[in-house]
């Protein structure tokens, strides 16, 4: 393997905390997390990407829905629901560590990806099988103006110099595509990633983002206990175009950077009127007139030097601007001469960002989540968990993307939305509502949950079994099958623990004591294994007396009330933690 993608995969494994793996495994992993975060700007758990499996001619399968990860039916229907029009991608991965483009192996990843639509590809394996199921309901729920994207990463060491033979099947295969009429033909694509490419997407993953800018007609706004420094004037479009486009190799700005926006830039609409008029404006020539009708554009950094009118900045993210930037970045041939408002803002301190992002934001809507996040309790519980030990901390990302860039293991970031599915299979015991009902959950409870006087740490044992039990998964400790259990097996293991009834009004030192037992068991590794293959077991033997012959079944099924009532009769007589 080449020695520096070699020295990557390394930092990549030990900074996931992936053990156990093979060298190619890791590499299939590596290779997913530097094109989706790096290449991308997509913030997601590679793993949960990669197939970990035998499938035939493929290594990792990203469904995105406006950016967030599908894994199956369940995901796909909580993702859609509140879009009328959402933006699609299927990303697709075949990674070697070898350095040849083979021909023959190429050919079999695009026939994969011709499977995976056709249903060819059917039985491969449950995980295939569950994102097949995802891919088809989307189709037939959530396809409107737009046909889904469709992007295939064919991935190794060496460089690749366009062979003829293969060049001439690339296009063959992208006239196929376009011939299915089931895809949007301006995100249809095929990338050959060479060593080059891939250490250069790996380190924009691992590095925070930064841009250097010249920012003359700027005025120093007043004096902010939370703010360090900060600009208010405005920006001509080329610099907005350095501050979120992303260079190739020869310094020439070819895309947007994805990763720069809080707002996620899949909200962007390029079909919504107000936004073809816009670009219709620059197009024609005036754009002269954009600084006078446009509210500009926020960006907030955590590092800023000056020097004279030259600003570099770090670590930042675009908090209010993101259709402006979309715009003038697509119509940046047509924007010479055009000026933005423009407000510069470099703070460390992550509460005042959020309440930054929510008073430039009132017109955009904001997920429930994000409304947890602000209560005071939160900011409790992030300072908990971050005050442990190394092998006990997890990092609670109150505000999105808020460790990017940093020296974090990203298994041990827990999100808000994160928090409420653990707290609701392990300390309510609601595991069928877990995954697909948690904001239902979060309404039916939002007076009794993230009390500013409730204990932090039961809220942190929950998480932090989560966080183990996923561990697990990752290495491969446990079955992966039984991961379609992980709510039922967190909730078992809750039950077991903590007494019934309201737990938030049980005395300090019995809180404290269940919070105890749970880390305890999380951290004997034989323990918490054995409690789950034995609730893992017990859960078996009542499918097997349903109807549950599919993955889909299976699923319908563990999310009923009914279903729920015969693992509470059932755990009754189990010992799972003997």
């Amino acid at each position: 393997m080449n020695p520096v993608i070699k020295a990557q995969v390394g930092d990549f494994a030990a900074n996931e905390d992936l053990q156990g793996r093979s060298e190619s495994e890791l590499f299939e992993i590596y290779s997913i997390y530097s094109v989706l975060s790096g290449g991308l700007g997509e913030t997601i758990d590679p793993t949960d990407a990669h197939l970990s499996g035998s499938e035939f001619g493929m290594d990792g399968v990203a469904i995105l829905v406006q950016g967030r990860l599908i894994s199956d039916t369940t995901d796909a229907e909580q993702a859609i629901a509140d879009i009328k029009n959402p933006m699609i991608d299927f990303c697709f991965f075949q990674s070697k560590t070898g350095t040849a483009f083979d021909y023959g192996n190429i050919s079999k990843f695009f026939d994969s990806i011709s499977g995976f639509f056709d249903g060819t590809m059917a039985g491969e394996s449950p995980q295939l099988d569950d994102l097949m199921a995802a891919k088809d309901l989307l189709y037939g729920k959530a396809v409107g103006r737009r046909n889904p994207g469709v992007h295939a990463y064919y991935i190794c060491t060496g460089n690749y110099d366009t062979p003829p033979r293969i060049e001439k099947l690339i296009k063959s295969t992208q006239t196929q595509w376009a011939d299915l009429n089931i895809f949007d033909p301006e995100s249809a694509t095929i990338h050959m990633v060479g060593a080059k490419e891939l250490q250069k997407f790996y380190r924009a993953a691992s590095s925070s983002v930064e841009a250097t800018i010249e920012f003359p007609r700027n005025v120093v706004l007043p004096v902010h206990g939370s703010v360090e420094e900060a600009y208010l004037g405005y920006l001509t479009a080329e610099e907005i175009i350095k501050i979120v486009g992303i260079k190739n190799d020869d310094g020439d700005i070819v895309e947007i950077n994805k990763s720069v926006f809080f707002d996620n830039i899949r909200d962007f609409d390029p079909e919504s009127k107000i936004n073809k008029d816009i670009s219709q404006t620059l197009k024609s020539g005036e754009g002269n007139d954009f600084i006078f009708r446009n509210n500009g554009i926020t960006v907030v950094a955590k590092s800023i030097d000056r020097t004279g009118d030259r600003f570099r900045i770090e670590d930042y993210q675009v908090v209010n601007g993101c259709q402006t930037s979309n715009i003038i970045f697509n119509n940046r041939e047509s924007s010479a001469g055009v000026n933005i408002p423009f407000r510069l803002i470099g703070t460390k301190d992550d509460d005042f960002i959020s309440s930054i992002i929510a008073g430039t934001n009132r017109q955009n809507p904001v997920r429930e989540e994000q409304f947890w996040a602000l209560r005071p309790f939160m900011k409790n519980f992030e300072e908990y968990c971050q005050s442990l030990d190394d092998d006990h901390r997890i990092f609670f990302e109150r505000r999105e993307n808020q460790f990017r860039g940093q020296k974090v293991e990203k298994a041990r970031i827990i999100q808000p939305s994160t928090l409420m599915k653990a707290v609701a299979a392990a300390i309510l015991n609601q595991p069928n509502r877990s995954a697909r009902d948690y904001r239902g959950i979060t309404a039916e409870y939002q007076d009794k949950l993230f009390l500013d006087d409730h204990d932090v740490r039961l809220y942190y044992a929950s998480c932090y079994l989560y966080y183990k039990l996923d561990y697990l998964w990752r290495n491969q400790k446990i079955d992966s099958a039984h991961k379609i259990y992980r709510f039922y097996i967190m909730a078992a293991i809750g039950k077991k623990i903590i007494a019934a009834g309201n737990v938030f009004s049980q005395k300090k030192q019995d809180i404290e004591s269940a919070a105890s037992k749970i880390i305890a068991l999380c951290d004997n590794e034989q323990k918490l294994k054995s409690a789950v293959e034995k609730t893992a077991a017990m859960l078996n033997r009542r499918v097997s007396m349903l109807d549950a012959s599919t993955r889909e079944k299976l699923r319908d099924t563990i999310r009923s009330e009914s279903f729920a009532k015969f693992f509470d009769t059932d755990l009754s007589a189990e010992k799972i933690l003997d």
